[in-house]
């Protein structure tokens, strides 16, 4: 049966790959990545995935390069597309200084006008960009709208002045600018904003960084290739790099373990499982972990999705829009079996809030860890409101604590979680069924409030990004798929914004840890060690905190 896997993965691939007559020959300059499902967009301006975002960094010009440095648990930046940068000592104003060889892959110019227009655009409601809320410090208009002529000046070509409505700690605004990649404004200017999103698979992808587009086949594969203008850093030094798309994870790693790929990742990267025969077996791979960088938690709508979708009424939901409730799911599941089960103690950890195990300086302490405990978790749900029905189910006002827990298909340790949750859930008396959708469907659904409860990850690896997660206007927080609203937790943000003490960001942090721990609006499961899968003809790989794909550009065969 493996050969028979193997075989059709191998035809797969032939047929997604030119001049493959075996797996070594087409591959002397071209990498291939094996990935579980295709990106949602490749314009910065409408991405959600984290996968897509790596991939847009290597393909379009940002403001900086951000670095973690592990000893010291700190992310710096270095230069990029802006060459320097200052900040205004009561933290209202930055300039940016933009290399002036800089220029898109069509030879146009990149200029400070182009991040301008770019700010504009994802701060545009018609866009309905992940990141709009980025702008939202910017100096504003007597209407609440943003005031780009006077917050976002360029006085010249290379220099990008930014204006704010309140002080900023420079590390928001690195963090929140740098993400906001700007796309070409020769390209862009043509289309009306309203119809951006529609006509995404009509435009040209023009890009600046080490890498172009060469083709983007839809659920089949994506064919970068070394971006000879660039110097952002600097070209790519692998002619080409593929991503093939393979939902199923025993495929993936057929194909790795064959040599039809070069690497895996994504998606949970490699089975810890697998390690000891793939190590046994393909001496050949190397395991490269990205720690502290992803989890998965349960997403718990707290909002009513029906009355929200048609009438843009937030009633809380019938199951979950009581924090009582919420505490019960998390009582009720074993955390720590599922990754026993699974990863391992030694490649992940329980955690009880969305703040990554990097950050230890700042965890609070003090909190309850949620330790599995069934019988707890059916007195809060009895203090909620709900007793056991003649048939075992729980029940309220006649209606039975009955839902649908969503998850992604071709993730097995989600998959293992969900039936692990499945059977917990049902030993108190809830009634859990399991629907498993594709990535793209999986995530629009998320965002159209359709599931009641989702099993889902987030990339969540610096501070800054911690911020943006939550928000009462979580119209506009596309990560906050919980429609979770919390006032305190909104003023603890906008302070955690701004430059502090560090005494005083210390208290907020453990603030904002206290607040998620006691509203539990997901069952925060676990952080996870990625496993990624390479060739050891792949020479110069860093993978890290902030990246798989950090140092693609400098990635070469052997």
């Amino acid at each position: 049966m493996q050969k028979i896997v193997v075989w059709l993965s191998f035809f797969f691939l032939c047929s997604t790959l030119p001049s493959c007559s075996s797996p070594q020959e087409y591959r002397s300059d071209h990498i291939t990545i094996g990935i579980d499902g295709d990106f949602d967009h490749l314009n910065p301006l409408l991405i959600q995935l984290s996968l897509s975002r790596e991939v847009c960094t290597l393909i379009f010009p940002s403001l900086t390069k951000p670095s973690y440095d592990q000893e010291k648990g700190s992310i710096e930046f270095k230069p990029n597309a802006a060459e320097s940068w200052e900040f205004s000592d009561d933290g209202k104003k930055a300039v940016f200084y933009l290399r002036k060889d800089a220029v898109w892959q069509d030879d146009e110019p990149l200029t400070s006008e182009d991040f301008k227009f770019s700010y504009q655009l994802y701060a545009n409601p018609e866009i309905a960009s992940t990141r709009q809320h980025y702008l939202n410090d910017l100096l504003a208009l007597d209407d609440g709208s943003i005031d780009f002529e006077n917050s976002v000046e360029t006085p010249d070509d290379h220099t990008l002045v930014l204006k704010f409505n309140k002080p900023m700690a420079p590390a928001i605004i690195l963090d929140h600018f740098n993400d906001l990649m700007p796309v070409a404004k020769h390209i862009f200017d043509s289309i009306p904003p309203e119809e951006i999103r529609m006509r995404a698979a009509e435009t040209p992808i023009v890009g600046a960084g080490p890498f172009k587009v060469k083709e983007w086949a839809r659920q089949q594969k994506l064919v970068l290739v070394s971006n000879e203008k660039s110097i952002l850093p600097h070209p790519a030094l692998i002619s080409t790099m593929s991503f093939i798309i393979a939902p199923e994870y025993t495929t993936r790693l057929a194909m790795l373990k064959s040599g039809q790929l070069d690497a895996l990742i994504s998606a949970g990267g490699i089975n810890p499982k697998d390690l000891p025969e793939l190590q046994k077996t393909n001496p050949e791979i190397m395991i490269k972990p990205v720690k502290n960088r992803y989890f998965d938690s349960i997403v718990w709508l707290t909002i009513d999705g029906e009355s929200y979708r048609k009438h843009e009424e937030i009633k809380p939901n019938l199951f979950f829009g009581d924090k009582k409730v919420r505490q019960a799911m998390t009582y009720a599941i074993d955390r720590q079996a599922i990754i026993d089960g699974f990863m391992g103690p030694k490649h992940a950890v329980v955690v009880n809030t969305s703040l990554s195990p990097a950050y230890e300086a700042i965890a609070n302490r003090s909190l309850d860890t949620y330790t599995y405990d069934p019988q707890k978790a059916q007195l809060l749900l009895k203090q909620a409101g709900w007793e056991p029905g003649p048939d075992g189910i729980m029940q309220k006002n006649g209606k039975k604590f009955s839902f649908t827990l969503a998850a992604q298909a071709g993730n097995p340790r989600r998959n293992y979680a969900a039936t692990i949750i499945q059977q917990n859930l049902r030993e108190i008396g809830i009634e859990c069924e399991l629907r498993i959708d594709e990535k793209l469907i999986f995530n629009k659904s998320q965002n159209e409030f359709l599931y009641d409860a989702a099993l889902s990850g987030l990339a969540a690896e610096t501070l800054p990004f911690q911020l943006i997660i939550w928000g009462s206007d979580f119209q506009n927080r596309p990560f906050n798929s919980s429609a979770f609203q919390h006032a305190k937790l909104d003023r603890v943000i906008s302070q955690l914004s701004t430059p502090l003490p560090e005494n005083e960001s210390l208290l907020l942090w453990q603030e904002y840890q206290k607040i998620l721990h006691e509203e539990q609006p997901r069952t925060f499961l676990y952080y996870y060690d990625e496993l990624e899968g390479f060739s050891k003809r792949i020479k110069n790989v860093e993978v890290n905190l902030l990246s798989t794909l950090y140092n693609a550009y400098e990635w070469e065969l052997n």
